[in-house]
């Protein structure tokens, strides 16, 4: 059954993010729009199953699905690639107490952008859905090791400055125009770098790429204080 939340009223000239979670766990579901809610997201919906799921998303508009890969009716990746199919520019983030690697990679060659670890704190997962809202792209860092097979990370030539630059960038939560403002080039040639890159590092993805580039040293994230 879909369950629409009241909307948290956000302050004059904000824009909020807005959620729907699609898991089939009600008290879960129920937990994680109390928090997420009082984390400064707008939480428009919540549902149980992948067909209440994909009608949630379809009358609500949102910037983000958060939803759980097991659904008593389906997938959580099949539902990501139909929601994907009908709504380009949504951002799914997929959550799971599941690190099996095959599942990893089906999900994220599903078009989800984020991938958070039921395991992790709700500042991971609040993080994770900001910068999917964004346009950028997060995998919990505990699935470093999943992601990175000896066919990705063995012999791969190195990235040259520039790839590494945009990487870099896109591995913080820029998006390819942002990117292309902040280093005065178009963003035809940023999308050219990032398949260089991916073809490069034999990843499968964008989201891939970063996490082969993260482990190996080519990138680094900047944790400093602002």
């Amino acid at each position: 059954m879909t369950k629409v939340t009241d909307a948290v009223a956000s302050l004059p000239g904000e824009t909020m993010t807005k959620l729907v979670i699609v898991d089939d766990h009600e008290a879960l579901r129920e937990g994680l729009a109390a928090l997420l809610s009082g984390s400064g997201l707008e939480i428009v919906g919540a549902a149980g199953n992948v067909a209440a799921g994909l009608d949630l998303v379809e009358h609500t508009g949102p910037d983000v699905a958060l939803l759980d890969i097991r659904l008593p009716d389906g997938s959580g990746i099949a539902l990501t690639r139909e929601l994907l199919a009908l709504h380009p520019d949504l951002g799914v983030v997929l959550y799971t107490g599941d690190s099996d690697a095959e599942l990893l990679y089906d999900g994220l060659d599903s078009g989800a952008r984020g991938y958070a670890l039921k395991a992790g704190s709700m500042d991971e997962l609040v993080s994770a859905i900001e910068r999917v809202a964004a346009g950028g792209t997060y995998v919990d860092p505990r699935l470093d090791r999943i992601l990175l097979s000896p066919r990705a990370t063995a012999n791969v030539p190195q990235l040259s400055p520039r790839e590494r630059e945009i990487m870099h960038l896109m591995a913080e939560g820029m998006t390819a125009e942002r990117i292309g403002e902040e280093i005065t080039v178009s963003v035809e040639t940023v999308r050219t770098h990032v398949r260089n890159v991916i073809r490069k590092l034999q990843a499968r993805n964008r989201v891939h790429a970063i996490a082969i580039a993260l482990e190996r040293g080519e990138i680094a994230l900047d944790h400093s204080e602002d």
